[in-house]
């Protein structure tokens, strides 16, 4: 039976990952773009916008995800990024949980204007596929950050590019700029149980 030797797999795998990046590379002006809103009451919106990074770094596309909300915590999706050889970057900016915050209020839309600035020159650079803005939709809702100027900004982006938004409470005019809104509700939750958040799962 024909055997490959270690080198010789991973000189494969590296020649099939340049091809993937070669197609998706001549085929990124063909793109539609689209912007995403995942909001909702129940659990799970940060994670699908994660499962569409996976979905996403599989066809060797680069994913950023700006944080606006989470801080600088760990977590298992930023301890993935940043052991990963994989294009993906994960960068938490927000000041932690709002309802149980020990910061000001003007320390979180300090924060949150820090991180959308910080989402306008990744934009402006021109070379991220995926792009996802967690919890920006309570940065919004909060008006931490003008509604219109995000609106106007990401209506200006790449056309190629892809803008996952997640977080509860989405505006209404956020909703009406997206191409796709999903509403995760809460059906059972453990944490009414007594379950904490866990590793792994929560976070």
């Amino acid at each position: 039976m024909f055997m490959l030797c270690s080198f010789e797999k991973r000189k494969i795998t590296e020649l099939h990952k340049t091809g993937l990046q070669m197609i998706e590379n001549n085929q990124k002006h063909q793109r539609h773009g689209l912007l995403i809103n995942i909001t909702g009451n129940g659990k799970g919106k940060t994670t699908s916008a994660l499962g569409t990074a996976m979905r996403a770094l599989g066809w060797g596309w680069t994913v950023k995800v700006i944080q606006f909300v989470k801080s600088s915590g760990a977590t298992g999706e930023k301890r993935f990024a940043d052991n990963s050889t994989l294009p993906i970057e994960i960068i938490p900016m927000g000041a932690g949980l709002t309802w149980k915050s020990k910061y000001s209020e003007e320390e979180h839309i300090n924060r949150a204007n820090t991180a959308w600035n910080a989402v306008k020159e990744v934009i402006c650079e021109d070379n991220i596929d995926l792009l996802i803005l967690d919890e920006l939709n309570i940065a919004l809702h909060k008006s931490w950050i003008n509604a219109e100027d995000v609106i106007t900004f990401l209506e200006s982006r790449p056309k190629w590019q892809h803008v996952i938004i997640t977080g509860r409470y989405a505006m209404p005019e956020i909703i009406a700029a997206s191409d796709l809104v999903s509403e995760v509700q809460e059906v059972k939750h453990p944490y009414k149980a007594g379950i904490k958040a866990q590793k792994g799962i929560d976070f």
